[in-house]
């Protein structure tokens, strides 16, 4: 924990450095309370916003186990106490959060845990049409489940995630700009004796350009160009590139459509075999209904994975929708679909869903009830094939921003 606790203070302070404020600040919307709570925080000087979150749920299969393994499940209680941290300023912005969970088994005690979570981000103005931006999020997670890693099989062994991501946007035109961004994460596992060829860690440093014409109003042209080096298990070392062009159009004022298409690519230094090549996609939709919202999204590339064999051709799936029900009460879900091959190995892969959905009832402006549902599933290479897993429960949030001048 060390090496990441060292990471996240030096994102920490470089973050603080480009925030740092020197003239007087001005209206927006800094900081989020997350999953425990999306409360809008006013920017304008430094906003604090503590929240807390008691869930009591049933999981059925909390050792993660196969269905032909007899999956065993148990009550579980979850305190989730979390700070979230702000600052607006004309030139610089900053902010950052951290929440531990306290998982609390009934029965399987022994697999309490403490579930831990970390972010800091910012960015600057250096001139009227150059802004720099970092971000920096830990992650340490009692399954890989919980973390969404791409080609990881769901397993019940802690993972440790870092991903920094830094760059910089500039305005070359009043219609022209581009993007240039660095990406660095760190993935470690702890040990598995059930799975110990599974998981193999590693890290990965890439960057990415990407540039946008405005054509008018309402359409864009973009293209991109992405390169990505990893090192995983210690020994494997490949080489991702992605490049793709598309378009981004408003259809109205509420309704936007984005598309992207072009060549994934993928070398390794220790397979030998031929390089592999594909057609890359990304292509969504996002509409705003009144005060909620509907979110689709399609992606197709390879991509850099810390299970398995390495590396993958990832394709997935997700749609989020948000909508009120009445005056204080509102319903969300989520729904994920991804399928994981492995070239390296003749295609063999895994496929993964979630699906998540909560109605929920503004009790006060600073108190919410949440009746949720969540359903992990996964059809892996590994003997016996299939995996689900399924929580339903209730929680209660608090949150309450608090202004500092």
């Amino acid at each position: 924990m060390t090496r990441y606790a060292i990471g996240l203070v030096t994102a920490l302070a470089t973050v603080t450095a480009v925030a740092a404020p020197r003239v007087s600040a001005q209206d927006g919307r800094f900081g989020s309370a997350g999953p425990a709570a999306d409360s809008p925080v006013s920017s304008g000087g430094w906003t604090i916003t503590p929240s807390l979150l008691y869930s009591a749920n049933w999981d059925d299969n909390v050792l993660l186990k196969q269905r032909i393994d007899e999956p065993r499940g148990d009550f579980l209680n979850v305190l989730n106490p979390r700070v979230d941290t702000g600052f607006g300023g004309r030139r610089g912005q900053f902010s950052g959060s951290y929440n531990g969970a306290f998982l609390l088994y009934r029965d399987l005690n022994t697999l309490n845990s403490y579930d831990q979570h970390g972010s800091v981000s910012g960015s600057r103005l250096l001139s009227k049409h150059v802004r720099l931006f970092v971000n920096d999020t830990l992650t340490v997670a009692p399954t890989t489940e919980l973390a969404l890693l791409v080609g990881v099989p769901f397993v019940r062994a802690g993972v440790h995630l870092n991903d920094l991501r830094s760059g910089i946007d500039a305005n070359l035109t009043k219609r022209t700009a581009i993007s240039v961004t660095y990406h660095s994460d760190w993935v470690r596992f702890d040990s598995n004796t059930t799975v110990p060829n599974l998981l193999l860690g590693g890290h990965s440093n890439g960057a990415m350009l990407i540039a946008r014409h405005k054509l008018s109003e309402f359409t864009s042209l973009t293209a991109n160009y992405g390169r990505q080096f990893s090192q995983v298990g210690g020994l494997q070392r490949f080489d991702v590139q992605n490049a793709a062009a598309g378009f981004d159009h408003r259809l109205s004022e509420t309704l936007r459509i984005y598309a992207t298409a072009g060549i994934s690519r993928l070398s390794s230094q220790i397979a030998f075999g031929p390089v592999h090549t594909s057609p890359s996609y990304h292509a969504g939709m996002s509409q705003r209904l009144r005060t909620g919202s509907l979110d689709v999204v399609y992606n197709r590339s390879f991509a850099p994975s810390y299970g398995v064999s390495g590396a993958t051709e990832s394709t997935d799936f997700s749609v989020r929708l948000h909508m009120p029900l009445w005056r204080r009460a509102y319903t969300q879900s989520t729904f994920s679909w991804r399928s994981d091959n492995y070239p390296l190995l003749d295609n063999a892969g895994l496929q993964s869903r979630w699906f998540e959905a909560s109605v929920g009832y503004l009790a006060q402006p600073w108190v919410r009830i949440e009746g949720f549902y969540g359903g992990a599933y996964q059809t892996t290479i590994l003997p016996g094939g299939a995996l689900d897993r399924n929580r339903v429960g209730v929680q209660v949030i608090t949150v309450k921003p608090v202004r500092i001048r």
